[in-house]
């Protein structure tokens, strides 16, 4: 069943120039993960808060991405805070009349 994971953090350095680059290289990591569908890039840059909305294929998919080592890099990013990570089941039928994307081809690594 797909899952959504909802990955949220402070960083007062996220508009630097070390960090754009880093999240350029951290999405060509993401792109290839095994199971992900498709990453939404999130930022609030008045507030520092930064992040991404996933939608994986299954819920080991999601579970090894958190656990593996984009999420351990994310974290100890310079400036990095309140880290948090969600997950959440995706509502296929809802979703289907609000026009959700959830019938694109999954990423292969």
């Amino acid at each position: 069943m797909s899952k959504i994971l909802q990955i949220t953090f402070r960083n007062p350095n996220g508009r630097s120039e070390p960090a754009q680059k880093a999240a350029w290289e951290r999405a060509h990591q993401i792109a290839v993960w095994p199971g992900l569908v498709w990453k939404v890039w999130i930022a609030n840059p008045s507030e520092a808060i930064y992040g991404g909305i996933y939608l994986f294929a299954d819920e080991a998919s999601a579970t090894a991405y958190l656990q593996g080592p984009v999420v351990a890099a994310m974290r100890s990013l310079a400036g990095v805070t309140d880290f948090s990570a969600q997950l959440f089941e995706v509502n296929k039928s809802l979703s289907a009349v609000t026009r959700g994307p959830l019938d694109f081809p999954i990423a292969r690594g």
